[in-house]
């Protein structure tokens, strides 16, 4: 092989893990940006951290989130904890999001329409909220 095609294998095998961990970042972000639009009174959410944010995967264990064997999040279930507020448009970023589940809080704002984007989504429940508006449609 030649030294070019050599340093770019090496090149691509070195980034692989990175992109792991970028991509694993930017749900740690969106996780926190959402909680940022939160009020969260009972303090349910007190281990979504900043500080986690060092430690591989420390997302996976926070209340409510489940990550699939990649570390990518797959479940976010925030349901009965007094919660308010506004869903944060960086909910999006979840890609690889199946369920969400924000049932049985107060929410009053409106659904964002970025909720359309999560297109792995196989279950959403929103009931027994007081969103207002029209449910996004997508």
């Amino acid at each position: 092989m030649q030294l070019k095609t050599q340093f770019f294998f090496f090149c691509c095998i070195c980034s692989f893990p990175y992109s792991f961990y970028a991509a694993e970042n930017n749900e740690v972000s969106a996780l926190l940006a959402i909680k940022a639009g939160l009020v969260d009174p009972l303090n349910s959410l007190h281990d979504w951290k900043d500080a986690d944010v060092d430690a591989a995967r420390a997302h996976c264990n926070w209340t409510g989130v489940k990550c699939n064997s990649a570390g990518a999040v797959e479940r976010l279930d925030i349901s009965h904890m007094n919660l308010s507020g506004s869903v944060s448009n960086e909910i999006q970023s979840l890609k690889s999001l199946t369920f969400l589940n924000l049932c049985c809080n107060g929410f009053e704002s409106s659904l964002s329409k970025n909720i359309t984007n999560l297109a792995s989504i196989k279950s959403l429940d929103v009931s027994q909220n007081f969103f207002t508006g029209v449910f996004p449609l997508g």
